[in-house]
């Protein structure tokens, strides 16, 4: 009975989210239109933020429901909420929305078929100038050591919707004095993300990391959604003020941050 109970919760919850993906492609369309000369109707401001309000929810659950992981709806759930984003987050001017601390609820640090898995939700701490992540890491079968990753980097507005992050090295440090596991655990981060890294110590290790460009795809007073990527995509603005996404989103570079509630 458990079991069944499980599956019919579980069946649920991707009937609602379904149902949200063909909603959201039906409002997409409306707001893609050209923008009227008259103001909107207090009724359909109302209704507009109904809307958000039930999607986000839908897309915070999916995240619950799949420890992480962007499954084909939410990822399309995420472009369109970025088609038909209200606020049209200008980074140079919103620090209000997107500084602060967050929660990376999206197993963004979980490379797909790679040995190492991201171990709870990691934090955020954003600021006008500067970005500091962190988090745990650990093996995808076997130990259940795990090691603190951290990665720091100055921050700044290159265009209309993308962020500028100028990385400090990506450190891997092992709790205490040394972890049984830890360098094999090293190998395994290294081999998911293509970086080198180097022992500092017998228990940290660190990694050069490229420039990365974060392009902002969803931005409100709660909910950030980025997608990094090691080339700027500026170009993009010219379709955001269009009405059009101006990224296409790949759930392997997404990354969802929430305020805590």
């Amino acid at each position: 009975p458990t079991r069944y109970g499980e599956r019919e919760i579980f069946n649920t919850k991707q009937l609602v989210l379904r149902v949200f993906m063909i909603l959201t492609w039906t409002l997409a369309t409306s707001f893609a239109a050209p923008r009227r000369a008259t103001s909107p109707r207090a009724s359909e401001i109302a209704v507009n933020v109904a809307w958000f309000r039930s999607a986000k929810a839908a897309l915070r659950a999916a995240l619950a429901a799949e420890a992480g992981v962007l499954s084909a709806d939410a990822a399309a759930l995420v472009t369109a909420l970025s088609s038909v984003n209200p606020t049209r987050p200008d980074p140079s001017v919103d620090y209000d929305l997107w500084s602060g601390t967050f929660s990376l609820e999206s197993a963004s640090l979980t490379p797909p078929g790679g040995g190492v898995v991201q171990s709870g939700a990691a934090e955020v701490e954003v600021t006008p100038d500067s970005l500091h992540l962190s988090a745990a890491v650990r093996s995808a079968v076997g130990s259940e050591d795990e090691l603190s990753l951290s990665l720091r980097g100055s921050l700044s507005a290159t265009c209309c919707d993308e962020l500028e992050l100028r990385c400090e090295p990506l450190a891997l440090e092992a709790a205490g004095e040394s972890c049984a596991e830890g360098e094999a655990l090293v190998d395994a981060v290294a081999a998911a993300t293509g970086l080198s890294f180097r022992a500092v110590s017998e228990a940290r290790w660190e990694a050069d990391v490229p420039t990365l460009y974060l392009a902002q795809l969803f931005l409100d007073q709660e909910l950030h959604v980025l997608q990094w990527s090691a080339d700027s995509t500026a170009a993009g603005g010219e379709a955001r003020e269009m009405g059009e996404a101006s990224h296409a989103v790949d759930p392997a570079r997404l990354l969802v941050l929430l305020r805590p509630r």
